[in-house]
């Protein structure tokens, strides 16, 4: 052998067991973490408050040299509420929180619970649920998958109420008004005459102020930071539900750049992330509501929290069409629609939940 060829055999070796050695210490990631909304809202909050913080300490725990350097950005700075996925995807941001709700085109079975309203006001139980699904249900792994993400936790919402200009004090009362939803949420004012007007908590306040609608359907935890309760004083307490509508998500290229058991951290940091948001949906919901009525006293006209009566929210209940069949059989070809509104029906039994009205039964 002559001393050109080993030399050509001896760099060859040595690139080979460069390459199948692990990440190098000392090596740093950089990762940008952003979202449409602010803060001041849980579900992004707590990408800030919790989620970075607690990968940066079990990365840390690892001993490894790994270094998470952050650039965090919310509140609308790289996109706006309807480019969460495609931001992702594209790697605008390498994590974000990801509004599926918008998303009916491309994550369609991910719609699952606004298509089943009036089941429970309880979202730790709706995100335990929705976590279990995306883990064990291979058609909505793999709508994160398609979209060139990598689902980390579930986020999700309080119970829907109504905040209006004006009282509602009866299911006939919506007939005609103009009532601002997210997406999908409108579905839920088929049958009653009322016109949905798409929005988002980041547009409610104007449109309701400059006449675009009348009010929304929304969420106290919502409603409270954007003081919306400022143009829409009369709170109709419905419990429609609470809503699982979407999750914190990673770009899958950048997700494949970590090391294994970075890989590991995001993910378990990623459930952690969506078990404490549905703690602290519950914690806020009641004093959410309790702070609109108190800084809303002195306004003109104060804010009023009155319920719907019972059998008007029946009512509204049975009026609705068969939104879980019709939805099932519009998305018979893009996977197993009926199944999924099964696998969730049958899910909030197991967990004692006896819902207003059994979807599943009507497929």
């Amino acid at each position: 052998m002559n001393k050109r060829h080993f030399t050509r055999l001896a760099l060859a070796a040595a690139a080979a067991c460069a390459f199948a050695l692990p990440a190098s210490a000392n090596q740093t990631f950089r990762l940008t973490i952003a979202s449409s909304h602010p803060p001041a809202l849980p579900w992004v909050g707590l990408m800030s408050t919790l989620f970075v913080p607690e990968v940066n300490k079990r990365v840390e725990a690892l001993g490894k040299g790994y270094k998470i350097e952050w650039r965090e950005a919310y509140s609308g700075q790289l996109y706006k509420m309807n480019a969460t996925l495609s931001s992702v995807a594209e790697g605008v941001a390498d994590i974000g929180w990801v509004f599926a709700s918008l998303e009916a085109a491309k994550m369609p079975l991910a719609q699952f619970t606004t298509v089943t309203p009036f089941t429970t006001d309880d979202v730790r139980i709706v995100l335990d649920i929705a976590n279990e699904m995306n883990e064990k249900v291979p058609a909505l792994k793999a709508e994160w998958d398609r979209n060139n993400l990598v689902f980390l936790g579930a986020s999700g919402v309080d119970t829907y109420h109504l905040f209006t200009k004006a009282p509602v004090r009866s299911y006939d009362d919506l007939k005609g008004r103009k009532i601002s939803a997210p997406g999908s949420i409108g579905l839920w004012l088929r049958g009653s005459g009322a016109v949905a007007v798409d929005g988002s908590l980041t547009s409610y306040y104007t449109d309701i102020q400059t006449g675009v609608s009348e009010g929304t359907i929304s969420i106290a935890t919502g409603i409270l930071p954007n003081k919306i309760y400022e143009v829409a004083p009369y709170v109709t307490t419905v419990n429609i539900g609470a809503v699982y509508n979407g999750g914190m998500a990673m770009n899958k290229d950048s997700f494949a750049k970590l090391p294994p058991e970075v890989q590991k951290i995001v993910k378990d940091v990623g459930l952690l992330y969506s078990k404490t948001l549905g703690e602290t949906l519950m914690q806020r919901y009641e004093g959410a509501l309790k702070t609109m009525a108190e800084v809303g006293a002195k306004q003109n006209p104060p804010v009023t929290i009155t319920p719907l009566p019972a059998a008007e929210r029946e009512k509204w209940v049975r009026t609705l069409p068969n939104l879980a069949g019709d939805w099932a059989k519009s998305n018979a070809s893009r996977g197993p629609a009926a199944d999924v509104v099964k696998t969730y029906m049958e899910a909030l039994r197991a967990r004692g939940v006896k819902p207003a009205r059994d979807w599943d039964r009507e497929l």
